[in-house]
Formats: structure tokens, C-alpha cells, sequence
């Protein structure tokens, strides 16, 4: 956003200009921030309420939650021209949110804090910023 300031006798009159790329700036980041409150509520649900159904699987849920977050975020990163350095960062950051999850999971009822679901969850966060990477960079390719 720009701004311009006037001055004039006994007052400051400022005027903004809106530009609309600095008003698309954050728009990347709108979907991992969606996908990570989605995480947040499911991982909210007291566990009676969790279909059973979904027990076996429940490392594969995980990595899979962990991953579409970790390759929402690396796209975002990549288009905000980071550089690949970035990407360790990324997938750090997704495994900190994976163990702050799983913290918080121990004041939900008849959920625990387990480390074998962090391992999955800091797992998927690799795959995705590889599968980010892959998909940023082919469509940028094909786009060029």
C-alpha cells in the first residue's frame, strides 16, 4: 500500500492508494492457513466421536493431513521467491506444528499425545514439500 502525505497549513491530509498486487501478496498463504485449521479442528473432535473405521489408518491419515499442509506451504514459499533453503524451514515448521498438535491433543477427551503420530505427521510434511517443490516448479515450467 502507498501513501502520500500532503501538507497544508494547520492539518496533514494523508491519501492511500491501494495496489492490487500488494492486496494479492497474502492470498498463497490462505490455503495452508485454512488446511491448518482444518487439521486443528479434526484433531479437536473427543474421540467418541471419531469413526472407528478410521483406526487402522491412522498413521496413513497423519502423514497424508501433514503433507497437503507441508505442499500448501511449500507453494506458497516458493511463490513469494524464497529460495530453496526455505524448504528445510518449511518442512521444520509443519513438523513443529505436527508436535504442537499432537500437545494439545492431550487436553482433548479421550485423545493422547502419541510421538508415533508426530513421526507421521513430520513424515507427510517432507512428502509434501518434496510434492510442493515438484508441482511449483512443473507448473512454472509449463506456464513459461
Amino acid at each position: 500500500m502507498a501513501a502520500e502525505s500532503y501538507q497544508t497549513p494547520g492539518s496533514r491530509i494523508t491519501i492511500q492508494s491501494l495496489d492490487a498486487r500488494a492486496h494479492l501478496k497474502g492470498r498463497p498463504w490462505l490455503p495452508p492457513l485454512l488446511w491448518a485449521g482444518v487439521i486443528l479442528f479434526a484433531t479437536s473432535v473427543p474421540s467418541s466421536l471419531v469413526p472407528r473405521q478410521l483406526g487402522p489408518y491412522d498413521k496413513v491419515v497423519h502423514f497424508t493431513m501433514y503433507a497437503v499442509l507441508a505442499a500448501l506451504v511449500t507453494v506458497a514459499v516458493l511463490r513469494r521467491g524464497a529460495l530453496a533453503r526455505w524448504l528445510l524451514v518449511t518442512a521444520l515448521a509443519v513438523s513443529a506444528f505436527g508436535a504442537a498438535d499432537e500437545w494439545h491433543q492431550q487436553f482433548i477427551p479421550g485423545r493422547s499425545m502419541d510421538v508415533r503420530d508426530w513421526v507421521a505427521d513430520s513424515l507427510g510434511g517432507v512428502t509434501g514439500v518434496l510434492v510442493g517443490s515438484i508441482f511449483f516448479f512443473r507448473s512454472r515450467r509449463s506456464h513459461a
